[in-house]
């Protein structure tokens, strides 16, 4: 179980969120909702000390296969010549396997689809085995097939390897199905958290947004 105690969210001066308070377990998979500017991609930032914040962005950079890209991901766990040990080789492999990724190990990761390298990425955070990881908007930019494949990859591996997540999204219809809980952040500067049954958690998003009809 990993625990968070009384955050305070700024952005400036401005506070966002007070008394974040609450903890994930192993194998739980968190969405993280709220307006525009209440705080999302700040919180996901306090956490990280605690685990591996997985940014939007990150560029498909020609040269470079999808088993290298993984493999340079881990630079922080390699040895002084970038060589990994045979243990992080595997989760490595793994991974890939998670994310569907098994045929696709040799191409350039540049000439992959927005789907794909957002599946690379991830796989290259999971062989990191971290217990906690992070995800700012990780179906941004997706088109709704490929939304629902990562996010169900992302459900089904958390499961298997234990690693706890936490992913903010805009989309809610789709990120609800593969999330355990719900944390929102109201633009009032509320922290609000849901159980686990769908009525908590509908419950939960549209107090967030000050709506009825979110779905």
């Amino acid at each position: 179980m990993i625990s968070f105690f009384s955050i305070r969210l700024c952005y400036g001066e401005m506070v966002l969120a007070e008394n974040v308070t609450f903890s994930v377990a192993p194998g739980e998979v968190l969405l993280l909702a709220g307006p525009n500017g209440s705080g999302k991609s700040t919180l996901l930032r306090a956490l990280s000390p605690g685990g591996v914040l997985l940014p939007t962005g990150i560029p498909k950079l020609r040269g470079f296969s999808v088993d290298e890209f993984v493999r340079t991901s881990l630079y922080r766990i390699s040895d002084w010549a970038g060589r990994l040990d045979r243990a992080t080789s595997e989760r490595a492999e793994k991974a890939l396997g998670d994310m569907g990724l098994e045929g696709l190990r040799g191409r350039d990761v540049s000439t992959l689809s927005d789907g794909e390298f957002q599946k690379a990425a991830i796989a290259a955070a999971l062989s990191l085995r971290t217990p906690l990881l992070l995800l700012d908007e990780p179906t941004a930019f997706l088109d709704a097939g490929a939304r629902q494949e990562v996010l169900s990859l992302i459900h089904r591996a958390a499961r298997e390897s234990g690693t706890a997540v936490i992913f903010s999204s805009h989309d809610l219809s789709v990120s609800l199905r593969f999330s355990d809980r719900v944390l929102a952040l109201p633009a009032d500067g509320r922290f609000l958290i849901s159980g686990t049954d769908p009525e908590s958690k509908v419950s939960v998003l549209e107090e967030a947004f000050g709506k009825k009809t979110l779905f």
